[in-house]
């Protein structure tokens, strides 16, 4: 019965949710090294660094949710979203091929490349 109300995903949601994002980087982080096979641990930490703007951690963090789980679209997306505001067209052309692969009609697929033409 206490796992129900000892969710750690729900718990780094809800900070989330709340816009507490320092907060929830912190516990993220405590609690990583014992879900470290959980990919949405990852992709929820990952995408607190993009909110912040740090693209070097959202990265990070989008890599280890693609490790565990290769075909997550929302962390290819989001990777690509980051390489497109650097401006690497060719990281972003090879997440966007990987997509491709995967969800062909996948919006933000669609959207990424609408944006790519204009870099």
């Amino acid at each position: 019965m206490t796992g129900l109300f000892n969710n750690p995903r729900r718990r780094l949601r809800t900070l989330v949710k709340k816009k507490k994002y320092d907060e929830a980087l912190e516990y993220g982080h405590g609690i990583e090294k014992g879900l470290e096979h959980d990919p949405d641990i990852a992709f929820i930490i990952g995408t607190i660094y993009y909110i912040k703007g740090n693209p070097e951690k959202t990265l990070e963090y989008m890599d280890k949710t693609l490790e565990i789980g290769m075909f997550d679209l929302d962390a290819l997306a989001i990777k690509a979203s980051v390489y497109l505001n650097l401006k690497n067209k060719e990281k972003v052309i090879e997440c966007c091929n990987k997509i491709k692969e995967l969800d062909p009609k996948n919006k933000s697929l669609i959207e990424i490349e609408d944006e790519l033409k204009k870099i």
